[in-house]
């Protein structure tokens, strides 16, 4: 296996922004594509970034069915949609049973159980990113400013040592951080998000528009659910990291849109049942809160839209 070969699953914002700093960085990098898609990566990938702009003019791309052929990967770097999981898995057999390692950069923690039981948990790692980046209709990914931070780290042995992969992720573009607890951290991550897609998606706008409307307990109230059912599972919360999420989502005139309120308004499937329905099942009261509340109105929304 060539420890130097990265493969890019999920090319919407998110895996498309660290597949194309990553290459700019020297590494070995390629997309996994729908054959359909392909064309429209030749014509190259653009990033735009005040902070770290960058254009793959030949994107390397794959598609599933050459991924047999292709040579051996070390790292699999998952960005796709969650309701994407379940069928992205088996695409990735050939490199897997290979001796690649999986990466997941999804919210929540339902895909470590997905991933372990297809693949074994030697071949998962934890992870999570903090970003704020959109794919535009042309194609170019929009860094909307502010840092970009990849998290990740080892929940027991991997068949990739970790410095390894430390080394093949470390970019000028964004922070690498490599975390001694990651299941913690990803715990950390799911209450910020799910309070945050929950409380915007409950009222249909941005932060700023939730805090204007006089919302800003809903979002608290969010808070304290999601870190109440974080702790029965064994994860208490940080009072600073609860502190921080409040003031994110409570903050006056933000512009903030979490992308389940964007595919909420663009009419699109969301990831409410990864991000918010996964969190409720795990609760161990069964008094319903305004997490349920958020997960009706998105349900709602699933049931009725027009299919894309």
């Amino acid at each position: 296996m060539s420890p130097d070969r990265i493969l890019v699953a999920g090319t919407g914002a998110i895996g498309s922004f660290f597949g194309a700093q990553l290459a700019a960085a020297g590494r070995d990098v390629t997309f996994l594509v729908r054959p359909a898609r392909r064309a429209a990566g030749a014509a190259g990938l653009s990033v735009d970034s005040a902070s770290a702009p960058v254009r793959v003019a030949r994107p390397r791309t794959v598609t599933a069915s050459e991924l047999g052929a292709a040579k051996p990967f070390a790292l699999v770097l998952m960005a796709c949609k969650a309701f994407d999981l379940d069928g992205l898995i088996g695409d990735l057999d050939p490199v897997v049973h290979r001796g690649g390692v999986v990466l997941p950069l999804l919210n929540g923690l339902r895909q470590l159980d997905v991933l372990d039981d297809r693949f074994g948990a030697e071949a998962v790692a934890g992870g999570t990113c903090f970003l704020s980046v959109r794919r535009d209709a042309d194609g170019t990914i929009r860094h909307n400013g502010g840092s970009a931070r990849l998290t990740f780290g080892d929940r027991g042995p991997l068949r990739v040592p970790v410095d390894a992969i430390e080394a093949l992720l470390t970019c000028p573009a964004f922070t690498l951080h490599r975390s001694p607890d990651i299941v913690a951290e990803m715990w950390a991550k799911w209450v910020f998000i799910a309070a945050a897609a929950g409380a915007t998606g409950l009222v249909g706008g941005s932060v700023g528009d939730l805090v204007a409307a006089g919302g800003s307990w809903i979002a608290e109230r969010l808070v304290a659910e999601a870190a109440a059912i974080a702790a029965t599972q064994g994860f208490p919360q940080q009072e600073e990291a609860l502190a921080a999420a409040r003031r994110t989502i409570t903050e006056p005139g933000s512009a903030l849109v979490p992308s389940l309120l964007q595919d909420l308004r663009a009419g699109n499937r969301t990831e409410a049942e990864h991000v918010l329905g996964d969190l409720v099942a795990r609760r161990q009261d069964p008094s319903p809160g305004l997490l349920d509340a958020a997960l009706v109105r998105l349900r709602v929304h699933e049931a009725t839209r027009s299919p894309s």
